[in-house]
């Protein structure tokens, strides 16, 4: 019996690559997200350019890691677990350009942006707080630039935050 592909992750095995209105969806708002965090650094989103097939597998990669969430953990993964994932995915790809300029490493301030968002926010839908100092802030920086983190120990160091 032939069974169309779907990209609900309930529907394993049947999942099938994110196209279409849902793909446009979820990469405008991973721009939104990024446009917004480029504000708050005092940057011009103008300035900002962006590999397009680079974000939609970045896409792609969170939400296979989203049906692995699923079938092997039998929970939902979460928004701190995708804003660690984003992290991750940016640090590992390099997705951005500032005025076309590959050194500037807006890339770093995105996935730093992004992974600080993610645990203040769950932080605060959870009646906790996120423990960030400057002295965690002066080693998130240095190890997302210089060390190689896994996604799960960039999740793992994410949960240890909130308390």
């Amino acid at each position: 019996m032939y069974r169309p592909k779907s990209t609900d992750v309930i529907d394993f095995p049947i999942y099938g690559i994110i196209k279409g209105e849902k793909l446009n969806h979820l990469f405008d708002a991973f721009l939104k997200t990024m446009e917004i965090i480029c504000k708050q650094i005092g940057k011009d989103w103008k300035n900002v350019q962006y590999n397009t097939d680079t974000i939609l597998n970045i896409i792609d990669l969170i939400n296979r890691r989203r049906v692995y969430f699923h079938i092997f953990h039998n929970i939902e993964m979460g928004e701190l677990n995708e804003a660690c994932l984003r992290c991750f995915w940016i640090l590992k790809l390099n997705p951005f350009t500032y005025n076309n300029n590959t050194g500037a490493n807006i890339n770093f301030v995105f996935a730093m942006g992004i992974f600080t968002r993610g645990v203040t926010s769950t932080a605060e839908k959870t009646n906790k707080k996120a423990n960030f100092t400057e002295e965690i802030y002066r080693n998130l920086s240095h190890s997302f630039k210089y060390r190689d983190l896994s996604k799960e120990a960039i999740m793992a160091i994410a949960e240890s935050l909130i308390s």
